[in-house]
């Protein structure tokens, strides 16, 4: 299912990549390209973690915002999106507002065109700053955060469009059955077996992001689910 794609400028540049959609790619570094209208989706950065942590006075490193901007502009120079889409959380609290609002205007200044959807955590001077929609629509797709049941209501679902949401940080374990396990974010498909509406759950972007097992909406839904990384993307489970 998983492939690596190959770029050439300079250096090779190799990911990991699975096809989830005739038109929908994802990429292991935890976001979603559509080939044909050209939109970059990502959910849950969670900028500004380790300040939140440490203004609540816990000794956290100050590494995870240098590891979200590089990965963000790794990944619109490698795909070259017309839209970037930020699907809520985009930042974690109001705790570290310049150097918030500094980076999302230079992500302005390297994206054509910018969405940022809003999330429960997104809040204080950055949304002074910048413009948050609470959802946005393409021709086949409904994003929003999930943290708000926008979904059903804005008729999306009589539309047929298929939604696109995060909030959830789903991830998936794996053991080895000694004692050692290893926890890997996820991308994961539920289709409703009523009305086989499809609800997308976008993996956590943060790296300080555990993320915990999907919670299917109903008992007798069909989960696809996707374990990430950089260098692989591993097909988890089905039911």
């Amino acid at each position: 299912m998983a492939d690596s794609k190959e770029k050439s400028t300079g250096d090779p540049v190799r990911v990991a990549t699975a096809r989830i959609h005739p038109k929908v790619i994802l990429d292991g570094r935890l976001a979603l390209f559509h080939e044909e209208e050209k939109w970059l989706a990502l959910s849950d950065l969670h900028f500004g973690y380790e300040v939140s942590r440490r203004r609540d006075g816990g000794l956290w490193p100050m590494w995870g915002m240098d590891v979200i901007e590089k990965r963000l502009h790794d990944l619109v120079e490698f795909w070259n999106p017309q839209k970037v889409i930020l699907v809520g959380d985009i930042v974690d609290s109001s705790a570290a507002p310049e150097r918030a609002i500094a980076w999302l205007s230079e992500v302005s200044d390297f994206c054509k065109e910018l969405v940022l959807v809003e999330g429960n955590h997104d809040r204080g001077r950055i949304r002074e700053e910048f413009e948050f929609v609470p959802s946005f629509e393409t021709d086949e797709f409904f994003f929003h955060h999930g943290h708000e049941p926008r979904f059903e209501g804005a008729g999306a679902s009589d539309r047929g469009l298929i939604e696109i949401c995060g909030h959830l940080h789903p991830s998936h374990r794996f053991r080895d059955g000694a004692g050692t396990s290893v926890t890997m974010p996820s991308f994961a498909i539920e289709t409703r077996s009523d009305n086989l509406k499809e609800r997308w759950i976008l993996p956590a972007f943060s790296p300080w992001a555990g993320g915990g097992k999907f919670q299917q909406e109903t008992a007798d839904s069909k989960v696809k689910q996707w374990a990430c990384s950089a260098q692989r993307i591993i097909e988890v489970s089905e039911k």
